[in-house]
């Protein structure tokens, strides 16, 4: 359930609050694909003490550290750079000054002086909006949070645009592939991305992930990008797992890719495999009861199960429950007859959710639900439909599906 939860946190944060917007320094040409790269003056350099020397394990922040701190803020707040685009530049700085205050105890002094300064400087900037959010987050956050959440996962700090990424799942241009790359590779390279390097990857392959799940890599794209993998690996061994499972990622679970083969027991006790099903569309749904997200596609799942019953269309689920009897009565409740492996072996019953399991583990998943749909060749086509865009993949599968087999039937040309 970690796993999960941190994956919603840093979505939710990185692109719900919207830290950064399109800026017109940064321009693309859609026909080419030559854009310029803008980073903030605010993430371009280190403006704060290091943030590590604040993941102090939640013990009291002393009066230096917040001196120095306040000081680089004060400093940081009134730079000829950030009044130039101030809330864009202030949102940024004010993130950072923030996330150093995640796991300290500040001490109520403390945040009264954060207060006021925050009052103050709304009197002298007052048609901002990010003051007065980031001063709800003195209190609600500091000191609640275990560990110091990366930069990254604050603000992504490169616009997006249409004709960035594929349309409708269409084969990626390299210009594309190499954006993406950019974008990475300058995200571990800002210089907050320093304090925790493990969490800058981390939401770095999720972005890389998110990203190239929109449209088909060829070969030549894939062997690229895992050759980026392999040296960001090199540079960084203490992250070279995480870069290893996005390697996997390209070369397995990316659109156009053959499924790799799951082979476990369904909730019966019997062992099948994910090979078994080939020559039919099959929808791979990675759920679990304990996942609100992932009950919102329980109605979705009962009409397909209808809707698709005599067609060559199969609905499997990967269970992330940690007790077994949770999904058996879920379903019968439910009336979800779809065949599920039950992914929670050998987690302690206390527990509620098996977000790590070995087939949830195998297939690098980071978020519930996650769900594929598979062609009958076995080829990932679609990764993350929900609801009425899932069905709605499904049935372009099976009409162009029923359209080769019309030809090749009546010899009609392609």
């Amino acid at each position: 359930m970690q796993k999960a939860l941190a994956v919603v946190g840093i979505v939710v944060v990185s692109f719900g609050l919207g830290v950064l917007v399109a800026s017109d320094k940064e321009a693309t040409d859609a026909e080419t694909g030559d854009w310029q790269m803008y980073i903030p003056a605010a993430a371009a350099r280190l403006w704060f003490p290091p943030a590590d020397q604040y993941d102090n394990g939640g013990e009291p922040l002393s009066e230096g550290s917040f001196e120095e701190l306040m000081a680089a803020l004060e400093a940081a707040m009134s730079a000829e750079e950030t009044l130039r685009d101030f809330e864009r530049e202030a949102d940024i700085h004010l993130m950072n000054f923030m996330r150093r205050l995640f796991v300290p105890e500040v001490s109520v002094e403390q945040r009264e002086r954060i207060h006021a300064y925050l009052d103050a400087l709304a009197q002298e900037h007052p048609d901002s909006e990010v003051i007065g959010q980031r001063k709800m987050m003195v209190d609600g956050f500091a000191g609640h949070i275990p560990s110091q959440p990366g930069f990254a996962g604050f603000a992504m700090p490169f616009p997006e645009s249409a004709g960035d990424y594929p349309q409708n799942g269409e084969p990626f241009e390299d210009w594309q592939v190499d954006r993406i790359l950019a974008k990475v590779d300058a995200l571990l390279n800002l210089p907050e991305a320093t304090g925790d390097f493990a969490a800058e990857a981390t939401f770095s392959m999720l972005m890389m992930r998110l990203r190239l799940q929109l449209g088909i890599v060829n070969d030549d794209q894939a062997a690229r990008i895992m050759a980026f993998l392999d040296e960001l690996g090199e540079k960084h061994p203490d992250a070279a797992e995480k870069f290893g499972r996005q390697r996997f990622v390209v070369e397995s679970l990316m659109p156009g890719r053959v499924a790799p083969n799951i082979v476990g027991k369904d909730t019966d006790g019997i062992e099948f495999a994910l090979e078994d099903y080939r020559g039919n569309i099959v929808a791979l749904i990675f759920s679990g009861q304990w996942c609100g997200p992932c009950r919102e596609e329980y109605p979705y799942q009962r009409g397909m199960l209808e809707a698709f019953k005599d067609k060559d269309v199969v609905l499997l689920s990967v269970n992330s429950d940690a007790v077994l009897d949770t999904i058996v009565q879920a379903k019968e409740r439910e009336r979800l007859g779809y065949r599920t492996w039950w992914d929670g072996h050998s987690q302690p019953e206390a527990e509620l959710v098996a977000a790590d399991g070995p087939i949830a583990t195998q297939w690098n998943v980071s978020g519930w639900p996650t769900i594929y749909v598979i062609d009958e060749e076995g080829v990932i086509r679609h990764i993350d439909k929900r609801g009425g865009a899932l069905v709605a993949a499904i049935d372009e599968l099976l009409t162009d599906k029923a359209m080769r087999e019309y030809r090749e039937q009546t010899g009609t040309p392609g």
